[in-house]
């Protein structure tokens, strides 16, 4: 506040009370051009000035609010905070930039920064305080959008998190439930079918085939489901993999060699998930190949920043653009089970190891004419220490090759 001791000064001289008065003169018209609302309370709380800042951040004009309590200006829930700043005036404390909500005629709440200080008459009693407004609602209100933002989105997270518990609660009590009347019904009809086969006919031979071919495919896809369910179940922590070694387990697993395996960095990520990943591209690559024609299936990797990409080509029946995005859903299959076996589970799978590790799966055109697979996984902080060859002089590579790390365009190979 501006004191009009400091201002009388500067006339000096005869005639002080006329000077003085000039002075306050000034003083009022300061306070009506500020650019802060300002305006005066006496003891009781009732409003004695109100300046055109004032009039034109609450929308009141002096004349209806000089006189009023100022308590009409306060939402209900900031009266009591309102109310311990006004007695610290009262006590002749000088209150500094309080942000708190001060309301408009139509019922708008505005954000404001107040400076409340006491008045006080020549004889230092406190006569009343006066009440500096600042209008805050640009920086106010984008924060608050902020924080609401914010909390709906840990809501949002929280019912996401408990959502896939309860989802993968249910898919495994769900298929470990299933598992055991699917035994005992296939344990029964391969028993009818070995103490009856005589007296029955050939349709009936038939239809007991049916049932063991219905009970088989609801194993897989039990055991399917199983381990999708385990993925979401858990998330073991993650360590140095070296996708090379991981991958020629898996194709002991399959029982097939006919795999050229590429360069492929390391990852930071957990064994299973990476076993399950290229179990699954590697066996659905071997599968989809076009009829009459042994298959060409290729593994590579490549490092680029933080993220290793590990890729699947293959030369076989492909996907066209609009299923490319489907074929990652749950269930999801494209072709008839009497062309092609399987649950169409494996992708989803692949797609759910990804994104635990923060990263993505995707299926395009592959140059070798059928499709290529894709998935981003962490690389591993291990650096192996090595030199740099064109990766052109590595095409065709395969199995042999342990481990190299692959960076840009351009393989970096231990030395043997």
């Amino acid at each position: 506040m501006l004191h009009a001791t400091g201002y009388a000064r500067v006339f000096g001289g005869e005639g002080m009370p006329s000077r003085v008065g000039v002075t306050k003169g000034l003083l009022a018209q300061i306070v009506q051009v500020s650019a802060d609302a300002i305006f005066s309370e006496d003891l009781h709380g009732n409003i004695t000035s109100w300046n055109a800042a004032a009039e034109r951040l609450y929308g009141r004009s002096a004349e209806d609010m000089v006189g009023r309590c100022a308590t009409d200006l306060l939402p209900a829930e900031t009266t009591w905070d309102l109310r311990r700043v006004h007695d610290l005036a009262m006590q002749g404390e000088r209150v500094e930039r309080f942000d708190s909500w001060h309301l408009r005629p139509d019922g708008r709440r505005v954000a404001v920064s107040l400076t409340v200080s006491p008045l006080r008459r020549p004889d230092g009693e406190i006569a009343g305080i006066a009440t500096s407004v600042q209008d805050v609602t640009d920086r106010v209100e984008p924060a608050a959008e902020l924080d609401r933002v914010h909390s709906e989105l840990e809501k949002q997270f929280e019912a996401l998190g408990r959502s896939n518990r309860d989802l993968a609660q249910f898919a495994y009590v769900a298929s470990h439930d299933l598992s055991e009347p699917l035994r005992v019904m296939t344990g029964f009809v391969q028993l009818l079918e070995k103490r009856y086969a005589e007296v029955l006919d050939e349709r009936g031979l038939r239809y007991i085939e049916h049932v063991v071919d219905g009970a088989a495919r609801m194993r897989a896809l039990i055991d399917d489901l199983l381990q999708f369910a385990s993925f979401l179940r858990s998330s073991p922590p993650p360590t140095h993999v070296e996708p090379v070694e991981v991958a020629q387990k898996v194709l002991t697993s399959l029982g097939t060699d006919a795999v050229e395996i590429g360069p492929l960095p390391a990852v930071w990520c957990d064994e299973p998930s990476v076993a399950a990943v290229l179990q699954n591209l590697l066996s659905n690559a071997l599968k989809f190949h076009r009829p009459g024609t042994s298959s060409r299936v290729m593994l590579s990797g490549s490092l680029k920043g933080d993220r290793v990409t590990l890729v699947v080509d293959d030369d076989g029946i492909g996907i066209a653009p609009e299923n490319r995005q489907r074929v990652f859903g749950m269930f999801s299959r494209l072709h008839t089970r009497e062309s092609f076996a399987g649950s169409g589970i494996g992708l989803a799978i692949v797609q759910q190891i990804a994104e635990r590790r923060d990263g993505t799966a995707w299926v395009e055109e592959s140059p070798l004419g059928g499709s290529r697979f894709c998935v981003t996984l962490p690389a591993s902080a291990v650096d192996s220490g090595i030199d740099m060859v064109p990766l052109a002089e590595l095409v065709g590579a395969s199995a042999q090759i342990h481990a190299p790390v692959f960076d840009g365009d351009r393989v970096r190979l231990p030395s043997w």
